[in-house]
């Protein structure tokens, strides 16, 4: 029986894409041990994992990855997080001799593998970026503007080298983890320049597998209704004045407008919403999804998977990360509307509502990604692809 260690950031748009593929190794009859934080634990311990807790630093410090200060808080989370499961990985490995690692793009992936010499295997919730991407991105030694580590950085790296023997490549690894083979959770259609990836990138598409998850969402109040979804992903802070926009925008709509804020908005800043509205901190997206007639979204790859998914038409508010080049993609591929962040008013809201809705061509669009997602490998395929490059590493 092969042994997995499972490793992932703890956002909701990366440890959902993984749900299948999870319980594709336990149906397997791997032993599948994750590691995570207690806000995902019931959901994988459903798809047959063994979850390890970490402390989840994520939702300790906001995210501002638009200014050097924030770019920097964003790396440290992810620099203590590291040496946290590496920490982990060590108590685990006193009496677990693990086949493999699977591991997100993000976070302490071949920290772990260097440090237990084992094959690495990652896992992309987004599209891939090129070498010439990267180096846009400040954490990238050769970023116009890279960023200076202040002495915290220097100190952390510096235990972590010294407690576990391993060190980051560079920066920009902790947001571009990469393996001996690279599993995508998504299509080579719907992947800008898919021809710069070879045969080492599996394209498997999106999984849904149904979350166990308990909620009070009044979701036969959508049955029948003309649905507007919006959601902002579960990181973003700061939605409050974006939200109080979309009342202003929809007040009038006949049917039923739901928002996602997400647990870090203050609800108490948010305007009297009419009747229509339904707002909460926690939403069963795919549910709401199945029931929606436009998506207002901020581009979060695993929510545009899930609007696709469901034919939902999508409009698209990027703020940053893989956003921006998710909005770019579904606006090529004429399956998206994007508008400004920066220019967002009620009035162009509203516009970008009544193009989707009332413009084909979007439906038609995100029918054509759908098709090519099942078209993907099926997962029978990919443990076999798996399984196969494990062995030759033997």
């Amino acid at each position: 029986m092969k042994k997995v260690l499972i490793l992932n950031f703890p956002a909701e748009g990366h440890v959902n894409p993984t749900l299948g593929i999870t319980k594709a190794f336990a149906d397997r009859g791997y032993d599948v041990h994750y590691i995570s934080t207690e806000r995902y634990k019931e959901r994988l311990e459903a798809v047959g994992a063994t979850v390890h807790l970490h402390q989840d630093l994520l939702r300790t410090v906001p995210v501002r990855t638009g200014s050097p200060d924030g770019i920097l808080s964003f790396l440290k989370i992810h620099i203590k997080t590291s040496l946290a499961i590496l920490n982990i990985v060590k108590e685990l490995s006193k009496s677990i001799q693990f086949d493999f690692v699977y591991y997100d793009k993000f976070g302490a992936g071949e920290l772990v593998r260097d440090y237990l010499n084992i094959p690495g295997i990652s896992s992309s919730a987004s599209f891939l970026f090129d070498e010439e991407h990267l180096k846009i991105l400040p954490l990238h030694p050769d970023s116009e503007v890279p960023l200076q580590l202040d002495k915290e950085c220097e100190d952390l790296l510096l235990e972590m080298k010294q407690n576990y023997g391993v060190s980051p490549e560079n920066m920009v690894q902790f947001m571009n983890n990469k393996g001996g083979l690279n599993v995508v959770y998504t299509s080579r259609y719907f992947q800008p320049e898919s021809h710069c990836f070879g045969n080492e990138f599996l394209f498997i598409g999106p999984s849904f597998p149904k979350r166990a998850e308990k909620t009070d969402f009044p979701i036969e109040k959508l049955k029948g209704e003309k649905v507007i979804y919006i959601s902002m992903g579960t990181v973003l802070d700061e939605t409050e004045e974006f939200f109080n926009l979309c009342i202003d925008a929809f007040s009038d709509v006949r049917g039923k407008v739901v928002i996602a804020a997400g647990e870090k908005a203050d609800l108490t800043r948010l305007k009297q919403a009419p009747e229509n509205f339904i707002i909460a901190s926690y939403v069963p997206q795919l549910e709401v999804l199945e029931q929606s007639d436009v998506f207002i979204t901020h581009g979060g790859m695993n929510s545009v998977n899930e609007g696709i998914h469901f034919n939902v038409p999508l409009v698209v508010m990027p703020h940053d990360k893989d956003q921006p080049m998710v909005a770019q993609r579904l606006t090529e591929l004429q399956a998206g509307y994007t508008v400004s962040k920066d220019h967002v008013t009620a009035q162009s809201l509203k516009h970008a509502v009544e193009e989707v809705l009332n413009n084909d061509r979007y439906k038609e669009g995100i029918q054509k990604i759908n098709q090519s997602f099942q078209g993907c490998m099926n997962m029978e395929e990919v443990m076999e692809q798996i399984d196969q490059f494990i062995d030759q590493r033997k």
